[in-house]
């Protein structure tokens, strides 16, 4: 077979039939692009195409593959036929191929990245040197149960312990503008099988007329193990007057001597000041922004921070 008679005979066909390159192409679902190759000789049809375009051109297989209006099969046409399909089906699974080994490829990468957070997430076979903890969302369900256990005030953290870390602890603190005023321990754990993975979640209540906050941690795993502790922490200065708050909001790596800071709440400077005739109280709050690696904060004359600080040693 001949491209260039083939490709003759297509565009003296085309022109016969008064049609462009353009419409040919798009009765055939082509590109005028192909349609131009084929006609140059630069590329033969694909065998799925002889037939469509043979009706388009009023021409048969035979005299599209001989490229000579009247010809019959033949013994050479039929040679010629089947070197054409093994050369086309040859080039379509290359391409194939290459496109199979890429998604393969692809997959695999995929399967090494799964499993190997799987690894990591569930056994203790790749190394963990440092302890993350990170942000969780509430879900509604728990949301409805702590609204309904009267505790709205609940945080989730995911933490990841690192290798060696045998020793978790959770405190309150007061500081001051002299520093660090007052510490209250809230959670200790010592424990040489800690788990690497569990979930962190901490609550608050005030008890603003009594000057009281009372807080819960808990602690928990995927393998089980669990523990929860509670508090009420009295005479915190201030508190009967309302409280600023913030909490960590990122992924944050714990200072392996300073931990990092959970949670920060700002306590009112100074007294109060009542407010025109209806004598309502305004109270002024230093930003609560110490969350985080918090090693000693600075604090400004009359402000009066609480931090609830993470450490695992």
């Amino acid at each position: 077979m001949d491209a260039r008679k083939t490709g003759g005979l297509i565009a003296q066909a085309r022109k016969e039939k008064g049609l462009t390159q353009k419409e040919l192409a798009q009765a055939l679902h082509v590109s005028a692009q192909a349609v131009s190759k084929w006609e140059r000789g630069l590329n033969f049809p694909d065998l799925s195409l002889l037939e469509p375009l043979g009706e388009c051109l009023g021409l048969t297989a035979s005299e599209l593959l001989s490229g000579t209006r009247g010809e019959e099969p033949g013994e050479e046409l039929l040679r010629d036929s089947l070197r054409l399909v093994l050369s086309q089906v040859g080039r379509k699974l290359r391409r194939w191929r290459g496109i199979s080994l890429a998604c393969l490829a692809l997959l695999a990468a995929a399967a090494l990245v799964v499993g190997g957070w799987l690894v990591w997430r569930y056994t203790t076979l790749l190394p963990q040197a440092d302890t993350v903890v990170s942000p969780q969302a509430l879900t509604a369900r728990e949301r409805m149960i702590a609204q309904t256990a009267r505790t709205g005030n609940v945080f989730l953290y995911d933490l990841t312990v690192g290798d060696g870390r045998r020793e978790l602890q959770v405190q309150l603190e007061l500081w001051t503008e002299a520093g660090l005023d007052r510490t209250w321990p809230l959670a200790e754990l010592t424990d040489q099988g800690m788990p690497r993975h569990q979930t962190l979640a901490f609550s608050y209540e005030s008890q603003a007329e009594e000057g009281a906050m009372a807080l819960g941690v808990t602690l928990e795993s995927e393998d089980g193990f669990q523990g929860t502790w509670s508090t009420t922490v009295e005479g915190l200065p201030g508190l009967e007057w309302g409280h600023a708050m913030n909490t960590l909001g990122e992924r944050c790596t714990l200072d392996p001597a300073y931990g990092a800071v959970l949670a920060c709440w700002s306590l009112p400077t100074g007294a109060p000041v009542p407010q025109g005739a209806d004598r309502e109280v305004w109270a002024d709050y230093a930003p609560p922004a110490w969350t985080g690696i918090v090693e000693e904060p600075q604090v400004d004359a009359g402000a009066r921070f609480l931090l609830l600080r993470l450490t695992v040693s």
